[in-house]
This record gives C-alpha cells, sequence and structure tokens, in this order.
C-alpha cells in the first residue's frame, strides 16, 4: 500500500491544442500552476472520438513535461509525465465542457515516483 503524501490543492491548467495531427493524434501543449507555485510545462499527443452522431466526445492524452515543485509537493524530479482521459461535451459553436481526470508522475525514471492526480472541470474555447 502507497502512503498518499499530498494534501487536495487548487491548481490553475491551460491547454492549447494546435491544428497539428498525425494521423489519428492531436497534439497539445500545457502548463499548470499549483498552490505555492508549483509548475508543470509540457507537450505531447491526443486522441480522441465521439459518442455515435452525438455531440458527446472522449479524449486521452500523454504529455511529458518539465516540473518545478517551487517548494510544494516533491514528485521526485523534473521530468514528469501527465496522462488522462476527459469525457464531455461539444456545443454547436466549438466550445467543450467535460470532466477531466489526469495523472502526473515520473514514471519510474526517479527512486521516488509518488505521482500526483487531478480532477477538474474543463471549458474549452476554440480559437479562430
Amino acid at each position: 500500500m502507497v502512503e498518499r503524501r499530498a494534501d487536495s490543492a487548487p491548481e490553475i491548467y491551460a491547454r492549447y491544442d494546435p491544428r497539428t495531427r498525425f494521423g489519428p493524434f492531436g497534439t497539445a501543449l500545457g502548463l499548470s500552476v499549483g498552490e505555492g507555485g508549483a509548475t508543470w510545462l509540457g507537450a505531447g499527443v491526443t486522441w480522441d472520438w465521439t459518442f455515435g452522431r452525438t455531440p458527446y466526445y472522449g479524449e486521452l492524452h500523454v504529455m511529458p513535461g518539465y516540473y518545478v515543485d517551487a517548494g510544494g509537493f516533491d514528485l521526485g524530479g523534473p521530468v514528469q509525465f501527465r496522462s488522462g482521459l476527459e469525457l464531455g461535451y461539444e456545443s454547436w459553436n466549438g466550445w467543450r465542457y467535460a470532466v477531466s481526470y489526469d495523472h502526473r508522475s515520473n514514471a519510474g525514471i526517479y527512486d521516488d515516483n509518488p505521482g500526483i492526480e487531478t480532477v477538474q472541470f474543463r471549458v474549452s474555447v476554440p480559437l479562430q
């Protein structure tokens, strides 16, 4: 059993998904800042699908990145991977509303790998 060492804390997360695609995979750039200034910056790929002909969708993402704990929660080292699942609704004007869960950890590349989870309500606005 793993002892949880992180307390619940707020985080602001911004993500930009350029229109660049590699076959079925999209691209994403992300930046998050947590309580106390802990910062993560990363880039990676997404894979999304719709549920039939409905406005509902799902998306998986994986994004390696750089993490600075700034005296906050120590994730074991600066290289951290963010991966997750988003389930949402896309309106007629392209706005997306979703619930998202993601996990950040160093995938065992450092001796200490406590990981951290984030549950979010996301609003995505198309930039056109």
